[in-house]
């Protein structure tokens, strides 16, 4: 959704210049128009572009399948887990009567069990954010031409992607919100039925 959001940096560049221009100018008084009527309103709408991509039916159906698929990693961190709690409880309860040595070759376990869960949350966390960025690119794209559809049917000249926080959209009324009217014309266009996105090999 990128081209959304471009639309948006644009509309912020200009909204943080307009103090400024209007503090330096010379007040202009412009003369009505006697060639016509002024022209129509230009429509604007906005849309939560993140969720309305994971709420679509295919978006729900790859993040269930994404869920599934990092099921396993997630059990072999908790197990993992448990074992390295299991390592410093038992120095906590065993640290006074236990040996030099022995504390050594417990704290040396604890240091390699905890390194070793840390790089496996890290390689995890990894692979799991490059299947959800495919993930979101791929429906993304599909979801960018149902807006451009939908907005030159509506009338509308700007789509401003608000899932951003703390965007270039400080306010926008409810009444201009797309969203939902994206999610149900996506589902119309793009069956649940169709593949899933193709997600990247995991990481070696």
């Amino acid at each position: 959704m990128r081209n959304v959001l471009l639309i948006s940096a644009m509309f912020l560049g200009v909204a943080a210049r307009l103090p400024a221009q209007q503090q330096a100018a010379t007040p202009v008084v412009v003369a009505p128009s006697e060639s016509g009527p002024p022209p129509w309103p230009i429509k604007v709408a906005t849309i939560f572009g993140q969720n309305a991509i994971v709420s679509t039916q295919e978006g729900q159906k790859a993040s269930a399948a994404l869920n599934a698929k990092y099921a396993p990693k997630r059990d072999e961190f908790n197990r993992k887990q448990a074992d390295l709690q299991t390592l410093r409880d038992q120095l906590k309860k065993s640290q006074a009567t236990l040996s030099a040595a022995a504390r050594d070759r417990l704290n040396q376990a604890i240091d390699a069990q905890n390194r070793e869960l840390q790089r496996l949350s890290e390689d995890s966390q990894s692979a799991l954010e490059d299947d959800e960025g495919a993930m979101m690119q791929q429906l993304g794209d599909k979801m960018l031409g149902v807006i451009h559809d939908y907005a030159s049917r509506k009338g509308y000249a700007v789509v401003l992607d608000v899932s951003v926080p703390n965007g270039p959209v400080l306010w926008a009324s409810p009444s201009v919100d797309i969203t939902n009217d994206i999610v149900k014309l996506y589902d119309q266009v793009h069956p649940a039925g169709s593949a899933p996105p193709a997600t990247p090999p995991q990481k070696k």
